[in-house]
């Protein structure tokens, strides 16, 4: 139980209550987002122990570019709560990534969604991928299309809250039901997956 006072007055509210006020962030848009989520920091809980004035950054996070053999890029930062020095922290870490970053993969969020929308207008796997020019092998292509039609359902649960199913008459195929869902869900923006990692804060794959 915490105590904070207040023009005279005194307020007093639990753990679960901070960790309801400051939802923790796993993605970001942009350099300005990226700030305004470490200006509040002390005052996040952390995910795990739930306590609040332990986190700190904890170095970058980088990995392979998706199209330059050898060249490393930044994906996020790595976010520490701390126990050392006498805080209070748990010491586990987590990570804070890009919203164009795909957790666990070298393609793009931006790519992954030219692909699949390549696949909803007709085209096959292998057609849609050698329209990004990646250097991909058509394994990986058919292994990432594997693993988007197994995650389906979480997807289409989570578009639910923000946009109700779209008319789809002639559409009996349930992966191009979904892309069509996402791309009616996010139509404002110009990738519906970035968009889908920003707004539901989980990894799109």
């Amino acid at each position: 139980m915490f105590i904070r006072r207040q023009f005279g007055k005194i307020f007093f509210f639990n753990k679960r209550s901070i960790f309801l006020r400051f939802k923790i962030k796993h993605f970001y848009s942009c350099s300005g987002d990226f700030q305004r989520f470490y200006f509040r920091l002390k005052q996040t809980p952390c995910p795990y122990c739930k306590s609040a004035g332990s986190l700190i950054l904890h170095g970058y996070l980088s990995g392979n570019h998706q199209t330059i053999s050898g060249e490393k890029i930044i994906r996020g930062r790595r976010i520490f709560c701390s126990n050392r020095n006498r805080r209070v922290g748990c010491g586990k870490t987590f990570s804070l990534l890009a919203a164009n970053i795909l957790k666990g993969f070298n393609i793009c969020a931006n790519s992954l969604w030219r692909f699949l929308n390549n696949i909803s207008k007709g085209m096959s796997k292998i057609q849609a991928l050698k329209k990004l020019n990646l250097p991909f092998s058509d394994s990986t292509v058919y292994r990432l299309f594997k693993i988007f039609s197994h995650r389906q359902s979480r997807i289409r649960t989570l578009l639910l809250r923000q946009s109700p199913v779209p008319q789809l008459p002639f559409i009996n195929h349930p992966p191009i039901q979904t892309i069509v869902h996402l791309k009616s869900a996010f139509k404002n923006f110009p990738c519906p997956i970035t968009a889908f990692q920003l707004s539901f804060q989980t990894p799109f794959l």
